[in-house]
């Protein structure tokens, strides 16, 4: 049994938020063009993501020249107790650097609580620097953190710092 290209279908598309379902007679020929549309767009979306993906350093990438985390410590409590500068951009991108290298770390051991509150605070301080970039919120906030301490500390100009530990 052969279909007529020419015959009429009748098409409802219905989303969350709409307020009612978006009805259209179109051709089954249209209906097929349509369709191979909605296919190579879903392909593009997946090049596109697999393509942002590959854009995330890993943390041994991103972490690799960073400094002691209780020289980062350090640094990042001075600056805080500082009235005239207090914590900008930068310091909450290291803050959140610094607490995703801690969890990384305690996520290792046996000490699940501690494992836990690490990667809690890596994920809300993360969150802070989301927001204060204004970047999209579908984005993996440990890894954009990652990816944004590496294009900072490659623009600080700066060698190999002490060991990371």
């Amino acid at each position: 049994m052969g279909f007529n290209p020419d015959d009429i279908v009748t098409i409802e598309l219905d989303c969350v938020g709409w307020h009612q379902p978006y009805t259209r007679d179109i051709t089954r020929h249209q209906l097929g063009q349509l369709l191979l549309s909605l296919d190579d767009m879903a392909a593009d979306t997946d090049d596109r993501a697999a393509d942002h993906m590959q854009k995330w350093p890993s943390p041994d990438e991103a972490y690799a020249n960073a400094p002691h985390v209780s020289a980062e410590t350090t640094r990042l409590n001075a600056t805080s107790a500082n009235p005239e500068t207090g914590p900008d951009r930068e310091w909450y991108l290291r803050r959140a650097a610094l607490l995703d290298r801690l969890a990384l770390h305690t996520a290792g051991l046996d000490n699940a609580p501690a494992a836990h509150t690490a990667a809690e605070e890596a994920e809300e301080t993360a969150l802070i620097l989301l927001a204060l970039d204004q970047a999209s919120p579908d984005y993996d906030p440990r890894a954009y953190v990652r990816q944004q301490y590496a294009l900072w500390h490659a623009q600080q100009g700066s060698g190999p710092e002490p060991s990371r530990s």
